[in-house]
């Protein structure tokens, strides 16, 4: 790193001289410019970043004791190399006292002795800077562990049979208002499907980590997967302002993690409870079922809704029925959870009306996944297709079940190396994708993709323990596209990186 220099005497050929007989390049520093009295120099401090003051004592105008003053009051941390005459050492003695590094006597000074003082005062400036760092990694540090037993409390709080904390128990502080937001990743069917269940658990911890760089006080708890709760001092007192600034969070995180989030929030005095503000940030989160996915929603008195739940007659038909509820639903708004228990009641019936006692798929957590009323519309159409016809999949015996896994994981050990789909494996052995889904599930104990990963991992060990070949070429032959991904998820199962695993089993 480069140090920026300030040379100042009333005298040019000294100036002059100095500026000629080092190599200011090649020890590292820059050489700002030259003045001829003290109030010229502060002038260029105060404009430019000097860490090294080069100067004369006795000059006119403001002399170098004066100049030395003002300059450790501009830059605490600048560093002062005095020169001086042989009838000086008053002046000198005042300087050292003021802070000056060291002094240098005009007639007898010499460039390596200039040289040696110069490195002398880079070596601490290094120093100091190393300190600061050091100083801000501690303070960050401390500030992180503060705001993971903020999470703790929060969590025990939301999770206890009490009413839990108020906002201004949680924070310490009177008055004031509080924000309460919860973030929701968009498309988690999509992720789970493609990276599994560990993966979502890792893209909850990134957003938290943008969170904490965003905001310097608050915290964020994971909430079991599901989302990210952020809870801190409202930062604009502002009207509308706080979506705004959410809105920008939302921003940073596509921006940063290529992710949609919807994030609900509601503002709370400190005397509410902390409870009651997740519970109004879910519930505004939850607009996005019917208005949409990748929005900021504030919460609205009156949100709690209820419907009367209708009773399907025996002689309705399929498609009566469906049309029915989803009328409802669209009209109504209740909540989505509510939307989401009667669709899997309707399915349920629906299945035992076509002659089938046994429900042939998950409905729930089929339904589970549909994180908008259009995707769960589809899901009730696409299996109420299936239902009626007479080409469906009736596979309900466990030793049948059984061999259509083992061929499928027959077909996954030859294949898992690939980019491999849960439809590529469904087509294998001819069966539907929601079919093999839940089927394999059930047989394994596995989904698909965590199934996948456990395999792609193990090979990727064996590679590490057996080779010395480069870990973007493990990641390639183990199946992983990303080496970037491969490495945070290896670290994750593991808790080594690669290279440290491969070091490690190697010896």
């Amino acid at each position: 790193m480069f140090d920026h220099v300030l040379i100042v005497d009333d005298e040019p050929i000294i100036r002059n001289g100095l500026k000629s007989f080092i190599d200011w390049g090649g020890l590292g520093l820059i050489l700002e410019g030259d003045c001829a009295n003290g109030k010229e120099a502060l002038g260029v401090l105060r404009e430019k970043p000097i860490d090294i003051l080069v100067t004369d004592i006795k000059m006119p105008v403001m002399d170098g004791l004066e100049l030395t003053r003002q300059a450790l009051a501009i830059n605490p941390s600048i560093k002062i190399i005095l020169i001086s005459s042989y009838n000086e050492f008053e002046y000198v003695r005042e300087g050292m006292k003021q802070g000056a590094i060291d002094y240098l006597l005009k007639p007898t000074l010499e460039a390596e002795e200039l040289i040696a003082v110069l490195q002398r005062c880079k070596d601490l400036l290094a120093r100091g800077r190393k300190q600061v760092v050091e100083h801000q990694q501690l303070v960050k540090q401390t500030a992180l562990l503060d705001r993971k037993r903020l999470e703790q409390d929060v969590i025990r709080s939301l999770f206890s049979g009490n009413p839990g904390l108020r906002f201004g128990d949680l924070f310490g502080m009177n008055g004031g208002t509080y924000t309460c937001a919860y973030v929701t990743a968009d498309g988690l069917t999509e992720w789970q499907e493609t990276y599994g269940n560990l993966h979502l658990s890792m893209m909850y911890e990134d957003i938290q980590t943008l969170f904490y760089d965003w905001s310097e006080i608050g915290c964020a708890p994971i909430m079991s997967g599901e989302g990210l709760l952020l809870v801190y001092p409202e930062r604009s007192p502002k009207v509308g302002e706080e979506k705004a600034l959410l809105a920008r969070f939302q921003s940073l995180v596509a921006n940063e993690l290529s992710l949609s989030v919807t994030i609900g929030y509601n503002a709370s005095a400190d005397t509410e409870w902390l409870k009651t503000g997740m519970e109004r940030s879910r519930t505004a989160a939850m607009r996005r079922f019917y208005d949409g996915v990748g929005s900021v929603y504030e919460w609205e008195d009156g949100e709690e809704k209820t419907l009367t739940k209708p009773n399907l007659r025996s002689d309705s038909t399929a498609q009566a029925a469906i049309d029915s509820f989803i009328e409802r639903w669209r009209t109504e708004q209740p909540l989505p959870e509510q939307v989401r228990r009667e669709a899997y009641e309707l399915l349920t019936v629906l299945s035992y009306k076509n002659g089938d006692s046994k429900v042939s798929f998950d409905f729930r957590e089929l339904v589970r996944r549909c994180e908008t009323l259009g995707q769960l519309e589809a899901a009730i159409h696409s299996l109420s297709e299936e239902m009626e016809s007479p080409n469906r999949m009736k596979l309900t015996d466990k030793g049948h079940g059984a061999q259509l896994i083992a061929k499928a994981m027959e077909y996954i050990k030859l294949h898992y190396r690939e980019e491999l789909t849960l439809q590529d494996v469904a087509d294998s052995i001819h069966v539907s994708k929601s079919y093999l889904s839940n089927l394999f599930k059930k047989q394994s104990g596995h989904n698909f993709i965590d199934y996948v990963i456990d395999l792609r991992l193990h090979e990727a060990k064996r590679l590490l323990m057996e080779n010395e070949i480069k870990i973007y070429e493990v990641a390639e032959r183990s199946g992983f596209n990303d080496v970037k991904y491969f490495s945070k998820l290896f670290k994750k199962m593991t808790g080594m990186t690669p290279v440290e695993y491969r070091d490690k089993h190697q010896q």
